[in-house]
């Protein structure tokens, strides 16, 4: 099939967007995965960095400080302005807490009287999900405060009681399974591996076979003695040899970097894992398939692959938990292919066995993605006899 070794020619030429889409964002999803860690044979919780400014000085405030202090690791930060915007945007700390000047009063006098708990100022990290977390442990804390001021305790006793409640932690008992799922670190790299896998496969798709759009080249090509079917299953054929390509690379690169922590897991978990990244390569492969069609401009490729592959993996909860998000935004990632993809991932991360319901899970998440494909390569197919049809009819 001359077209399909004119394909893999020109791809080959571009041999520099493998290993930028594909090897080195495997490699940086294995980094995030190594900075998750591993299960041990111990449970320590998360400490994060958080900074206090209390302008304030009061009982409850200190309190609050305290209480922020016993669960974060807590670092200076300037009171100013430009301090807390570089606390901000250098992420010095994943949560800065400011208690402005008269908490302590108003809480204790809202409690008394029943009016609105006042607020806390707070800057919250965009680089990870801990901050929000300490946010909502530091609003529970003064909620409680609130609440034994307002029934008729002392400023002290609230603080001692909320105290003592707060040291009351669960105990953590890690418990060994027979069989036991996909690791923790392969679950994260095999979920940043969506970026490479649709982002990826759309550039180097379009780049790569950018030049079989060349007027010259379609004139060669279509002089010769192929039919217009041939043709274009041909086509189909190299931008699919591409996205196997891709595929193959990323899942060896993750077998590899994680084969200790995968010598414990069911062959069956993996092999679940590699279909569901098998169907994400079909997503970016249809989704190349379409911006090929639609004769993208080369400079712009890079963009949309990059744009879309950000998107598709934040609103999947690559970067944060689904669950941190606003139910709205929850609501719109649904519709998202993403989604679908890591919700599976995570379903083999939390089993422990292989069965029927584990099985349809991950098939029926995996044929919501596929049909995302399917939909993506209808309307490649659609755009490519229109043009067809319109370069007729100019002729």
């Amino acid at each position: 099939m001359p077209i399909v070794r004119i394909a893999y020619r020109l791809v080959r030429e571009h041999w520099a967007l493998f290993v930028i889409y594909v090897v080195v964002f495997s490699i940086s999803g294995a980094l995030m995965g190594v900075s998750v860690g591993g299960s041990g044979g111990s449970y320590e919780p998360v400490r994060p960095t958080a900074a206090v400014i209390d302008r304030d000085g009061s009982t409850l405030s200190r309190a609050i400080a305290a209480e922020l202090a016993r669960t974060c690791e807590l670092v200076e930060v300037e009171d100013s302005t430009f301090a807390l915007q570089e606390a901000a945007a250098n992420c010095f700390a994943s949560y800065v807490l400011v208690i402005p000047e008269g908490y302590g009063r108003e809480l204790a006098e809202t409690a008394r009287t029943g009016a609105d708990a006042p607020g806390l100022e707070c800057i919250v990290s965009y680089m990870s999900a801990q901050g929000s977390l300490v946010n909502r442990r530091v609003c529970a804390y003064a909620q409680e405060l609130y609440a034994l001021t307002a029934a008729g305790f002392s400023e002290a006793e609230a603080v001692a009681m909320t105290d003592e409640a707060s040291t009351e932690n669960a105990t953590v008992v890690p418990i060994k399974t027979d069989t036991t799922g996909i690791p923790t670190g392969y679950l994260v790299y095999c979920q940043f591996a969506l970026y490479a896998l649709f982002g990826g496969v759309c550039v180097i798709v379009g780049t790569g076979l950018n030049s079989l759009r060349q007027d010259d080249v379609r004139r060669r090509i279509g002089a010769s003695p192929v039919a217009a079917s041939s043709h274009s299953l041909q086509i189909v054929m190299a931008i699919l040899l591409c996205g196997v390509a891709v595929w193959a690379i990323n899942a060896g690169v993750g077998l590899a970097l994680y084969h200790g922590e995968l010598s414990q897991t069911a062959p069956t978990f993996i092999g679940l894992m590699l279909v569901i990244l098998f169907a994400l390569m079909l997503l970016g492969t249809a989704f190349g398939f379409l911006v090929w069609q639609l004769g993208v401009r080369h400079e712009l490729i890079h963009a949309i692959g990059n744009i879309s592959a950000m998107v598709l993996t934040f609103l999947g909860g690559t970067w944060i938990s689904i669950d941190h998000f606003d139910p709205t935004v929850r609501a719109v990632a649904q519709f998202t292919p993403g989604y679908w993809a890591v919700d599976a991932m995570q379903a083999l991360a939390r089993a422990t066995e292989i069965d029927a319901a584990l099985v349809s899970e991950v098939a029926a998440n995996t044929g919501v993605v596929l049909l995302f494909a399917a939909a993506l390569a209808a309307a490649g197919l659609a755009v490519g006899a229109a043009r067809r049809g319109v370069e007729a009819r100019a002729a």
